[in-house]
């Protein structure tokens, strides 16, 4: 995590749009995800995610933006992606200023198609970084959330959507969210008003950081923490909010996307550090974000939201509170 862009609606886009900026997300039988997000949430699998971590953290290591590290991470990625049947996994070369000389460096994108006849128009971004400080294996930072997206985009391959679902490992996110700013800055003024929300995934699996927050930009809640929350409440806990522009969710936001990082608070003491191994890695603390948050993409993908508004699981709105940020 480092400290530190003219689409003809149709009425059914219209529809979305009302739903997402309503609050009726928790289920209204007061049942969890049993019914509502059960074809998400019993697929994910905390033990793929901990292999991933494993992976990365434990076979290749550090994974500098620009080193052999990096490369490695590419054909990882790619690999596995493709093995779910992703058939549009792009490879995004990109350069940034570093030290004086320009260095070369990667994002990664499989794109989850709508299902033929069911296509609103509308696209999510997941999103997670897959390079480490130069020095770390970056097991929690940030192969923790790479896993986890890789996870969802396995679950998702198959799930009947009716919205586009990119899924994206930034690179160099640990220099200055290169990765995510020059995704950001190649997206089109249509692919901006498309993209109905932006979840990131960062550092979510660490046994001793604090609990699960959902960081925005300008420290107000939007579509991405309405969904979050909700989804929370069914298949975990509630989940707060809180203000924070350290992770590749603010490059969207500067866009007007509606966008949020999804973290543990307080960060662990070995946050950068060469400590950051497999070791402190929690597959409970996996399990419940990658839930989380595929329980939320899930309410706004799924191919028949209009009309849950009639069924049984009907969303009922949630509350969910401001937490001052400690990190």
């Amino acid at each position: 995590m480092f400290l530190l862009k003219g689409y003809k609606f149709t009425s059914l886009f219209f529809v979305f749009l009302m739903l997402l900026t309503t609050p009726v997300f928790a289920a209204s039988n007061g049942e969890s995800g049993q019914a509502f997000d059960n074809k998400v949430v019993k697929r994910v699998n905390e033990d793929n995610i901990y292999q991933h971590i494993s992976y990365l953290s434990e076979v290749i290591g550090p994974r500098g933006a620009g080193t052999e590290g990096e490369l490695a991470t590419v054909d990882y990625l790619v690999d596995e992606l493709e093995s779910y049947g992703y058939k549009d996994v792009n490879v995004y070369e990109f350069t940034f200023p570093s030290g004086g000389n320009e260095v070369t460096a990667y994002n990664v994108e499989a794109v989850k198609e709508p299902m033929k006849n069911h296509d609103n128009g509308q696209q999510i971004i997941v999103g997670a970084h897959h390079d480490t400080v130069p020095w770390g294996p970056g097991a929690n930072d940030d192969a923790s959330g790479t896993g986890a997206l890789l996870e969802l985009a396995r679950v998702f391959a198959n799930t009947p959507t009716d919205t586009t679902i990119k899924f994206v490992a930034f690179g160099a996110e640990e220099y200055g969210l290169w990765g995510s700013r020059r995704y950001a800055e190649a997206m089109t003024e249509d692919e901006v008003e498309r993209t109905v929300a932006m979840f990131q995934l960062d550092m979510v699996g660490s046994v001793d950081a604090g609990d699960l927050v959902m960081f925005t930009a300008d420290g107000e809640k939007n579509t991405v923490t309405d969904l979050g929350a909700a989804a929370g409440s069914r298949v975990s806990e509630l989940v707060p909010y809180s203000e924070l522009g350290r992770s590749d969710h603010v490059p969207f936001h500067n866009l007007g996307i509606p966008a949020a990082l999804f973290i543990h608070t307080p960060l662990e003491p070995w946050y950068h550090t060469e400590d950051d191994i497999i070791d402190y890695i929690s597959k409970e603390k996996l399990k419940d974000v990658a839930d989380i948050v595929g329980a939320a993409i899930y309410q706004v993908a799924r191919k028949d939201t209009p009309a849950l508004e009639r069924s049984q699981v009907a969303p009922v709105p949630v509350d969910y509170y401001y937490e001052e940020p400690i990190l």
